[in-house]
């Protein structure tokens, strides 16, 4: 338990990275967005087509990640590529569905 001395510390408000990555993760198709880039740099055009959903919500989608850190992007000629910011990333993921799956045990 924490004492009230510690958690006063805390810090709230838009300067919670640790937030913003959680709330990135909150949506299904960014976490398979993120899946997906574990294979290396893609195109936006590339993981649309994985997924079947239009360039543009891959767009709004990507930018999400980057804005929590998760992803980095990098402009080559007209294409903009995108690949995870740190293995770490995966690791989060690999954690989470590791929690999911000892919830559904009981």
């Amino acid at each position: 338990m924490h004492r009230y001395a510690d958690i006063k510390h805390w810090k709230y408000g838009a300067d919670n990275s640790r937030a913003a990555i959680f709330k990135a993760l909150a949506c299904e198709h960014r976490i398979h967005i993120l899946e997906a880039l574990k294979y290396g740099e893609q195109s936006v055009s590339e993981i649309a087509s994985l997924f079947c959903i239009h360039p543009s919500v891959i767009s709004r989608h990507l930018a999400i990640l980057q804005m929590a850190g998760l992803v980095i992007s990098e402009k080559k000629g007209v294409e903009v590529y995108y690949r995870l910011s740190s293995d770490n990333v995966l690791n989060l993921i690999k954690d989470a569905e590791k929690i999911a799956e000892e919830k559904n045990k009981y």
